[in-house]
């Protein structure tokens, strides 16, 4: 299977998974404690925005009923002619409404009070005063076709029982309600507590009337219930007489306030308004004090300690008279929350979440944490950005847990992959690469290609001289453990440097170096491991020494080692049945004449010149000494063929001067100056590690030869092996 199609083979998952967390996500965003949550993300973005908020509508005053007001005119509830004498007061400045966000439902002690108070609202056409709809014990069902001198809604659509409301109220008494207009002040909260909504429309009975601040905007307007269409989950329409006013509502009637903060609002104190429309009965209206002709008042309490302040987005005791208020600003500038088409909004996370996906499972660790982190950041910053500057409400308690369900499926997903990847790479590799090389490949994400393909690799083969003798003078049991010993160490120092073990015959040992992983530096890695496993085994020899019990011939163990990089085939070879990771090809040959060639030169590490040239590529610190150039038994191209030596830096001034003549018994060599070669191969000898057989000694057999046999003019330095 290739790579693109084992990926979208493995995304299929996340296919899946995408509509299975969408679904979860909307069905947590129609929970109580999904409508909790995103309430709560939408007050955070009221108070973001607060210091921006643009001034509230200027047609509306606000008249609070502050400490100022309490401390001048008295405990609260103060009598009625209070209120009277603020209205005789007001009539004069004609204001388009005064709507009263107070209950004037039991009459007073003195009924001349009320008579007073209903006879000053009843000069003006603007004045509104407030009823409620609430459950009250022994009373009979509100069946009137007015409250006070409001009249019910009568173009209705929809069921009124979804609406906010009781069968019974309370209404002004009559005194109060039949000289003024009635609107209900009913603004129930939420399941937290905090007033988000407000009932545009309150069933009281088997009627529908509108609330303080839908009568407000009728007084406004001049007009009655009568051109007022309800049309539920839908809309308000009011035919006005310059326009036809549509305001959103929901199925229960309500409409979201777009809450603006308190101080955009203009407020005057009451008992201050009071003081000055009393100080200027006869004069003309002062510029620096907020307008009052054509304004909406509305008059509420303010003062902390009175009982109609409760929480709103902006904080836990808010006048709620700000929340009529805030809805009649809304209705008169238009400034309404707007929400995205729902289908849209799904379309686009869906597209979002699916673009995410796709680092989430084949990027980085780092990057399938932080490209979802920054769509989620992204998309909350949008939100809030988007509230702010066109007041749209983007959801985001389902869009972001929709996000942690299909990124953290997905990630989960991947971590499952890549256990079950890597428990599947172990068993194919663990026991003849290294555990890092293991988790390389796990973590470049792709399964070796197995069935066989071309790599440059470096190929090792390794065997034991005279191992038939070893096998003569050991025991079975001590024969294992030797081995045993032995095949340990030299398999950790090649994993150790990147090796892949292909396999062991007897004593040898067989392996590559870059595959099944490639690397660079596979023939560097490879030479320092052979020598790496020459001085180990001088050490096993001592080790061996000291534990006694062992024949002489285990102190003697000398392994010969061959390598050669190239292009070979690597991979899984065998039947059907049973299998091996392993290599073939011209260049694995050489490797293997490499090392049984090894022994015709009496050296110990025999490679190529490709190996020296890509080891010293990769690094310089190995010393290399050229041996010929040699056509191995079974081949016809001939090879450079070098010893390696050793660690330059571990290398004795000895061996340096050893190198540096043999070297120079080459040139001549080549040049067919036999005896100047055999003389410097002479002195070379005298300085060779070994002493019975070594390459100065086996020139100086060739210059002997050739000298008798010169090969003529055209002669390339080549030799012909007899033998592998």
């Amino acid at each position: 299977m290739s790579k693109r199609k084992r990926k979208l083979g493995s995304l299929r998952f996340e296919l899946l998974l995408l509509p299975l967390a969408l679904l979860l996500a909307l069905g947590f965003h129609h929970t109580p404690l999904g409508e909790e949550v995103e309430n709560l993300t939408l007050d955070w973005r009221f108070k973001a925005r607060a210091a921006s908020d643009p001034p509230a509508a200027p047609e509306v005053l606000v008249v609070a009923i502050d400490e100022n007001s309490l401390a001048k005119l008295g405990r609260w509830p103060w009598a009625r002619d209070v209120h009277a004498d603020f209205m005789t007061l007001l009539a004069a400045r004609e204001p388009a409404v005064v709507a009263f966000d107070l209950l004037f439902t039991e009459p007073s002690a003195d009924p001349a009070q009320d008579k007073k108070f209903g006879e000053a609202l009843g000069r003006t056409t603007a004045s509104i005063t407030g009823a409620i709809a609430e459950q009250l014990e022994n009373a009979k069902k509100f069946d009137a076709e007015y409250a006070g001198s409001t009249m019910a809604i009568e173009n209705f659509k929809g069921d009124p029982a979804r609406l906010v409301g009781y069968d019974t109220g309370l209404i002004p008494v009559p005194a109060i309600g039949e000289n003024s207009h009635v609107g209900f002040v009913n603004a129930p909260p939420g399941p937290d507590g905090v007033r988000r909504q407000l009932p545009l429309v309150v069933r009281c009975g088997t009627r529908v009337f509108p609330s303080l601040a839908l009568r407000a905007l009728l007084t406004r307007e001049g007009v009655e219930t009568n051109v007022v269409e309800v049309v539920l989950g839908e809309c308000i329409r009011i035919k006005g007489p310059q326009k036809t006013w549509q305001i959103p509502i929901d199925g229960q009637g309500r409409m979201t306030i777009n809450y603006r903060h308190p101080d955009t609002f203009s407020v005057s104190s009451y008992s201050g308004l009071t003081k000055r429309l009393l100080e200027l009965q006869v004069e003309e209206w002062p510029k620096n004090d907020p307008p009052l002709t054509g304004k909406v008042l509305f008059v509420g309490q303010y003062a902390a300690g009175l009982t109609d302040l409760g929480p709103t987005p902006h904080g836990p005791l808010t006048p709620l008279v700000l929340t009529h208020a805030n809805a009649l600003s809304n209705i008169l500038t238009g400034d309404y929350i707007q929400k995205p088409e729902m289908l849209h909004l799904i379309g686009i996370w869906a597209l979002l979440a699916l673009l995410t996906i796709l680092p989430v499972r084949y990027g980085r660790i780092w990057l399938s944490v932080l490209v979802p982190a920054l769509f989620v950041g992204a998309y909350v910053v949008a939100a809030f950005y988007f509230f702010q500057k066109q007041s749209l409400h983007l959801p985001l308690a389902w869009p972001v847990l929709g996000f942690v369900l299909v990124e953290g499926g997905a990630f989960l997903h991947r971590l499952v992959l890549e256990l079950r990847a890597k428990g599947r790479i172990k068993g194919m590799f663990g026991t003849y690469i290294s555990p890092q090389l293991v988790d390389q490949m796990i973590a470049s994400g792709e399964d070796p290609k197995l069935g066989g393909q071309e790599a440059e690799i470096t190929a090792f083969f390794s065997d034991i001289a005279g191992f038939s003798t070893f096998s003569e003078k050991l025991t079975p049991e001590q024969l294992v453990t030797l081995m045993n010993d032995y095949l340990s160490e030299m398999t950790d120092i090649l994993h150790d440097n990147g090796g892949t073990l292909d396999k062991f015959i007897g004593d040898a040992i067989v392996g590559m170096f870059g595959a099944p992983l490639p690397f660079e530096g596979h023939a560097y890695y490879g030479c320092r491991a052979a020598l790496l496993m020459q001085k180990r085994q001088l050490e096993l020899r001592e080790k061996w020494r000291k534990e006694g019990g062992w024949p002489g011939i285990v102190f003697e163990m000398q392994t010969r080692i061959g390598l050669n990089s190239g292009p070979a085939i690597v991979g899984n070879m065998g039947s059907r049945r049973r299998f091996n990771y392993t290599m073939m090809g011209d260049n694995v040959n050489l490797a293997a004449r490499s090392e049984s060639g090894a022994k015709s030169y009496g050296v110990f590490i025999m490679t190529t010149g490709e190996t020296k040239a890509l080891a010293e590529k990769h690094k310089t610190d190995i010393a290399f000494r050229f041996m010929e150039r040699t056509v191995v038994k079974g081949r016809s191209i001939p090879a450079e063929m070098y010893e390696v030596v050793g660690f330059k830096d571990e290398l004795s001034m000895k061996t340096k001067e050893c190198l540096a003549l043999f070297q120079q018994g080459i040139d001549a060599y080549l040049a067919q100056k036999w005896d100047e070669a055999r003389d410097l191969f002479e002195r070379s000898d005298r300085l060779e590690i070994h002493e019975y057989f070594n390459p100065s000694k086996l020139l100086l057999e060739r210059c002997a030869a050739m000298k008798e046999n010169p090969p003529g003019p055209d002669w390339d330095g080549v030799y012909v092996m007899k033998t592998k």
